[in-house]
């Protein structure tokens, strides 16, 4: 029965985690994974020895170039290859192979979950948890098909090493603390979270001893072997520093880091403890320890104290230290969604259907066995509530524990059934989130949109224009989330891209794009080196959904001024940038503030005044608008639109000029003009044959929309300051153009089939 079980959920985890493979195609899902397949092709051709050797490759972060093998590290490639020999005498190649790599390792992870909740538990919850497994959202979210990347395989090896260790401490020590270092030690060379699984054990190790002194106090033995304990966390702490000494992303100097403090400190405890005991005794061994106790406790409170205030100081940095101190996190770190805080609807949505469970197991986790769960769930909800990526990191403990507190509330005869129906129906909701996660397309299908996700091929269509039309060896600048996507599937060199190891680069390129448009020009042109530069942003026509009529945001016919002043409103369809949501306006804010954070005042040396860094530092109060800000903006029923307050940076002059939309008007042109929201709405004179955008306002009053109904706006430019504002809308401009191209910046490419990548040229 046991054995049938685990076959139909690893049957079941593979179904899910293939079916968007199945159903959307066979893409690599997301922007890191495709350095991962790009490495393991490389790999491929070159051998593994480069990993420790390293190897420059000049088509990232150009015009530099950069190590990867100091950058990343072989894990992820070597799995991937893995299955890549599996598979091709079938007929895979290495792409379907790295494809399919991800949902094949994670799906296997039912088998390692069982067997890491049988070493401290018994069989029932042991096999819940795999099918917990099977269907969990977090499991899901970085196992499916095309995820090539750290954590589906993290997720089948966490469990697995750390079953073999808790074996450890039960019997032959040597074997298995061997096996379960291996286990772990893989991790070391796959996810850069490697550190907290590294002090995650160290942490399990103190727990240990802090354990059996307490039992020592109560005159009772541990409940466990400390000499196995004390054998088998030696090993895992000198085979694991030779994992992590091996490559060149830490090598040997990292065991000196502040990320060696606490295994440091278990492997004094555990060694020291049984030490004690074998010298002296039990007896012993516990006055000795109760003499020094207050010693033993300061250093507790010291070491507790010790890890935030390094991360203060920045001895722990980047996103080690967004996890630790959460306010500590630069505008790098701040900018990645996935470094985002995790809310309670992202954990609700996480874990939950099974959190009554998880709650229940607590008191079962107290046995010696089961103490390095109870750490690792501790801990590991901390970091999850911190960073919203690392809820996928707890998942293991999660998932364990609401198997063990399902398996022991099923055992109470009173609420037998009325655990049974409840267990039911978390099964089923937690079916239907992970469903959810199965069925959702890949990030390069819908082109990089969010909130909601539209399917679109504007960026494959772009890369394939990349590869095909640019000169050979000509490089692109882009914001760094598409840099990997530029080189590896456009075939041309980038000047950032997800990896963000080159600050500077990266506020360079913000500041090029937030600055005046001739300013930008010359930092992509001089300073980056690069003539083609590529923007993405979403966009929708409101005239193509007839339920905005009510809103009066289009319209099919000509509306006259007033009885005697000559104008009309002509006919027009209006468009709304960030309808799907994910481009660079919105990311704008980030590249405003990035830039601020790397050059401050200094951007002078660029010919600005030193006033324009409190620009870049609010950019909300310069750029565009924000929710929490007073300005132009726009609410269309309940939906809030966001608006540029400033024309003149380069950014939105790519974005938002008239040439980049009529390139794409075939589709809408039976619905009038194109507008965007923040111009108002295309007007004639016919007595004097001047052209304008009209103020909403002013159309209003004239077409006669009911007032319930308008959309709501602020005033339009109310900035003007060091004469940077752009005014936007009003009777005394003229031309149907938001903003004019200058004559050295050629628009050369917008995408199919909606227009929201562009590539101009640098003439």
């Amino acid at each position: 029965m046991v054995a049938s079980a685990l076959v139909a959920s690893f049957a079941m985890a593979l179904y899910f985690r293939m079916y968007r493979v199945f159903y959307w195609g066979w893409w690599i899902d997301e922007f890191d994974p495709y350095i991962r397949y790009y490495l393991a092709l490389y790999t491929l051709q070159h051998g593994i020895s480069w990993w420790f050797k390293g190897a420059y490759f000049p088509d990232f972060w150009y015009p530099w170039g950069v190590d990867w093998a100091r950058v990343l590290i072989p894990g992820v490639s070597l799995y991937g290859l893995s299955v890549y020999f599996l598979l091709k005498p079938f007929g895979f190649d290495l792409w379907h192979a790295v494809v399919v790599a991800p949902a094949l390792y994670n799906a296997l992870a039912v088998f390692t979950m069982y067997y890491f909740v049988s070493r401290f538990s018994d069989k029932k919850a042991a096999v819940l948890a795999a099918l917990l497994t099977a269907i969990a959202p977090t499991y899901l979210q970085r196992g499916f098909g095309g995820w090539f990347d750290d954590e589906a395989l993290t997720l089948f090896l966490a469990p697995l090493g750390l079953g073999l260790l808790i074996e450890a401490l039960k019997k032959r020590p040597v074997l298995y603390g061997v096996l379960g270092t291996v286990a772990i030690g893989f991790i070391a060379w796959t996810w850069g979270a490697q550190f907290y699984i590294w002090n995650l054990v160290g942490l399990s190790a103190l727990v240990l001893v802090a354990y059996a002194v307490l039992r020592a106090a109560q005159g009772m033995s541990p409940g466990f072997s400390t000499r196995n304990l004390a054998i088998s966390y030696a090993i895992f702490y000198f085979l694991f520093a030779a994992f992590e000494s091996a490559v060149l992303r830490y090598g040997p100097h990292m065991l000196k880091s502040i990320y060696n403090f606490i295994p440091t400190l278990g492997l004094l405890a555990v060694v020291g403890y049984y030490f004690l005991e074998a010298r002296v005794g039990l007896a012993r061994s516990y006055r000795f320890l109760k003499r020094f106790a207050w010693v033993i406790a300061a250093a507790v409170v010291l070491v507790a104290a010790s890890i935030p205030i390094l991360a203060y100081f920045h001895v722990i940095s980047g996103k080690f230290l967004a996890t630790i101190l959460p306010f500590g996190r630069s505008a790098i770190v701040q900018s990645v969604a996935e470094h985002t805080y995790s809310t309670f609807q992202l954990e609700l949505g996480s874990y939950g259907p099974v959190i009554p469970f998880i709650i229940a197991s607590i008191p079962s986790l107290a046995s010696p066995y089961a103490l390095p769960l109870l750490a690792y769930l501790v801990t590991g909800s901390y970091t999850a509530v911190t960073e919203v990526r690392l809820l996928i990191l707890v998942a293991p403990a999660a998932v364990a524990a609401a198997a063990v507190g399902m398996a022991q509330l099923l055992k109470i005869r009173r609420f037998g059934w009325a655990v049974a129906l409840m267990a039911i129906a978390s099964l089923a909701l937690f079916t239907a989130l992970g469903w959810g996660t199965a069925t959702s397309p890949q990030q390069i299908v819908v082109s990089a949109t969010a909130g909601p996700s539209v399917p679109s091929a504007d960026w494959l269509d772009a890369l394939m224009w990349m590869a095909t039309r640019l000169p050979p060896n000509a490089s692109v600048a882009e914001w760094w989330d598409y840099g990997y996507w530029v080189t590896i599937l456009g075939h041309r060199p980038s000047l950032a891209d997800n990896s963000t190891i080159n600050s500077t680069q990266i506020g360079t390129i913000g500041l090029a794009f937030m600055s005046p448009v001739e300013t930008g020009i010359n930092i992509f042109s001089k300073d980056l080196k690069t003539h083609y530069i590529a923007a993405f942003m979403p966009w929708s026509a409101l005239c193509a959904y007839p339920g905005y009529s009510q809103f009066g945001l289009w319209s099919s016919q000509i509306v006259q001024l007033g009885n005697a002043t000559g104008w009309f409103a002509l006919p027009f369809c209006t468009l709304v940038p960030e309808i799907p949501a994910g481009g660079d306006f919105l990311k704008s804010y980030w590249m405003a503030q990035i830039a601020n954070q790397i050059y401050g005042t200094d951007v002078t040396k660029f010919g600005l005044p030193a006033s324009y860094a409190q620009h870049l530092a609010n950019p909300f109060g310069y750029f565009f608008t924000g929710t929490s800000q007073t300005g132009p903006y726009f609410v269309v029923g309940n939906q809030f639109l966001i608006v540029p307050l400033n024309l003149t940076a380069l950014l939105y002059t790519m974005l938002f000029n008239m040439e980049r939309v009529y390139w794409m008007w075939t589709t809408y042109s039976p619905y009038g003009y194109p507008t965007w929201i923040f111009a108002g709405v295309p007007a004639a004179n016919i007595l004097t044959g001047n052209e304008t955008y009209v103020p909403w306002d002013v159309y209003y009053a004239y077409a006669k929309i009911p007032p319930q109904n308008q959309v709501i706006l602020g005033s339009l430019c109310t900035v003007s300051s060091a004469g940077f504002c752009y005014p936007i809308a009003g009777l005394n401009a003229t031309g149907f153009a938001t903003t004019s191209l200058p004559p050295n910046l050629r628009l050369v490419y917008v995408s199919k089939p909606y227009g929201w990548v562009v590539v101009y040229q640098i003439t």
